[in-house]
């Protein structure tokens, strides 16, 4: 049975112990014995409910493997792992820079793993940095991390500047496209003070117009 349950996780690369024990009609602690006599990893994140062998993970950089939506760490356990991501990064991490890495929230655990002194942290705006323990390094990490925004912040200045030269010639070129419009409304304002002459028709077309057919003028009424 043991052979059954290795043979079966190495084919599925992960199984959670409900999915095993289904699987094969055997009991937890049958499981269990085999995945200890091979070796496994258990996942550190969906609550720890995964399992694979310990030849299976593909563990990358910073000792991580997720496969599919599941993160395994060559560290062990989740608190294990968050220690060594936070001393092993250069400027420290914030819980954005760490819940994408391995799938889950991490905020209390955190917290938690500094007042215990395992880890420490410092402020940088709203945002909680997490430092290692250790003086020496945690003062590289912090100094690391101010070069980091000073860069930031002072990168969109210099991309932003402008010659003087240059902002006469706007200057030049947005007056330049504005004077057609002026000169448009003044002629059009001078148009509309101006007072055209109505010319009426003379009085003795109109008396001749108002003629009856028989060339007498209309009667009065």
């Amino acid at each position: 049975m043991e052979t059954q349950v290795v043979e079966l996780l190495r084919r599925q690369r992960i199984a959670t112990m409900q999915a095993l024990c289904v699987a094969l009609d055997a009991s937890h602690m049958t499981v269990v014995r085999a995945m200890k006599k091979h070796g496994y990893y258990s996942s550190v994140n969906r609550n720890a409910s995964f399992y694979a062998l310990r030849d299976t993970p593909q563990f990358d950089a910073q000792g991580l493997w997720l496969y599919r939506d599941v993160c395994f760490s060559r560290h062990g356990t989740l608190a294990r792992t968050l220690v060594a991501l936070v001393e092993n990064a250069p400027a420290g991490l914030t819980v954005a820079e760490i819940e994408p890495q391995v799938n889950t929230r991490v905020g209390n655990l955190l917290s938690r793993l500094c007042r215990h002194g395992e880890l420490s942290r410092c402020f940088g705006g709203r945002q909680a940095i997490y430092l290692a323990a250790k003086a020496e390094r945690q003062e590289q990490q912090r100094r690391c991390r101010e070069e980091q925004r000073a860069a930031h912040t002072t990168t969109p200045v210099a991309a932003n500047t402008t010659s003087p030269e240059a902002k006469s010639v706007n200057v030049y070129l947005r007056l330049k496209s504005l004077m057609p419009s002026f000169s448009a409304r003044r002629r059009s304002s001078s148009l509309r003070k101006t007072r055209r002459v109505c010319n009426c028709p003379p009085t003795q077309r109109s008396a001749a117009a108002a003629k009856t057919p028989s060339g007498a003028p209309p009667c009065p009424i």
